[in-house]
């Protein structure tokens, strides 16, 4: 089982939290990233997201270069990540998540050491790739990479 999780793109900040859209230049930023995160993760077959409507429009636009369904889940809303590992127990194959930060940056680092905490800070657009030895489980996953949007975004024009 594999796991792309990615921070949703940068949004505006000039509405309630729950309903900030994409900024124009965080959707031109995902757009710049999602044709390599295809070329990464080919065989992804959902993109789940929060719903929140920044994360929802990032799962949208990356769903797009998949070709696959989006799927709304409460498990990914902030503060509710104790409930994404039983979510992500019942997908099969490669699944991808949209969120939030702080939540998802600690998420990952308890799936890669089962120890609370991070090492690390999810930039907006940001992604890494996981994949579980077995069942998922706290500590049962290896990271196979972390990118920044920026690297994402300059691998789509070479």
């Amino acid at each position: 089982m594999r796991c792309l999780v990615l921070r949703h793109a940068p949004a505006e900040s000039s509405q309630p939290d729950a309903e900030r859209p994409l900024s124009a230049a965080g959707a031109n930023l995902l757009r710049q990233a999602r044709g390599p995160l295809h070329t990464l993760v080919p065989d992804t077959r959902l993109v789940a997201h929060s719903p929140l409507r920044r994360a929802r429009e990032t799962a949208t636009l990356l769903a797009e270069v998949f070709a696959v369904p989006v799927v709304e889940t409460p498990a990914l809303a902030p503060g509710n990540l104790d409930d994404l590992l039983p979510w992500l127990t019942g997908q099969a194959g490669t699944a991808a998540v949209v969120g939030h930060e702080d939540d998802l940056s600690y998420w990952v680092c308890h799936m890669l050491t089962g120890q609370a905490g991070r090492f690390f800070h999810f930039e907006r657009a940001g992604a890494c790739l996981l994949e579980f030895r077995g069942r998922p489980r706290p500590g049962g996953a290896d990271l196979h990479w972390l990118l920044p949007p920026e690297l994402l975004a300059r691998m789509a024009r070479r």
